[in-house]
């Protein structure tokens, strides 16, 4: 089925023209009008202004938009590190060394630990525990000086309260000394509750 062909009247500056850009783009004349008429609507390029769409200025303002977006998205990549990745990291790393003895740590308590953990609790069965219940030995022996707070072992805190709970429940309430309520130099044990009768 063949279409119906068409004439279009025009000028012979214009038609010379036409001809020219048919062959630059090597279509034929009818081929280039359809693509002339195809690239119009698409484009919504007018016609009538000579200089058309400004094709150069165009992609560099898209080339500015697209540099500037780049900017601004490396730079909140960059606020997200500094602000929560390199913390993180820090933490994990932190902890991850922790976590790990050194090489040269010794195992267990260092010597000086274990000479505050026993002087603290002689002093404590000392203040604790009835008079009678203790050995001549124990009783007429020196009594080490509990360290001054700066030089206290924090570390050792957890064993201390540990220990002052085993020595609550482990031993009957008449065997040791009752706290005072002011009390307040070092912890006392407290006695526990009796037993229900049956």
């Amino acid at each position: 089925m063949t279409s119906k062909v068409k004439t279009i009247a025009t000028d012979e500056p214009a038609y010379d023209a036409f001809r020219q850009l048919a062959k630059e783009y090597q279509l034929s004349n009818p081929e280039l009008l359809a693509a002339m008429v195809q690239y119009f609507r698409v484009t919504k390029a007018d016609p009538r202004a000579p200089t058309g769409p400004d094709l150069t200025s165009s992609l560099a303002k898209l080339t500015a938009k697209l540099a500037d977006l780049d900017k601004r998205t490396i730079g909140f990549i960059r606020e997200q590190e500094k602000t929560y990745l390199k913390p993180i990291l820090a933490q994990v790393q932190a902890h991850q060394v922790l976590s790990v003895p050194a090489a040269s740590a010794p195992a267990g308590m260092s010597e000086g630990q274990v000479k505050e953990l026993s002087e603290w609790f002689m002093r404590l069965i000392r203040r604790t525990m009835q008079p009678t219940q203790l050995t001549p030995a124990f009783l007429n022996g020196s009594l080490p000086q509990p360290p001054t707070k700066d030089k206290t072992d924090l570390s050792l805190m957890p064993i201390k309260r540990q220990l002052m709970a085993v020595l609550s429940v482990a031993f009957r309430p008449e065997l040791q000394v009752p706290s005072k309520p002011n009390d307040q130099a070092s912890p006392a044990v407290a006695p526990p509750s009796p037993a229900p009768q049956s």
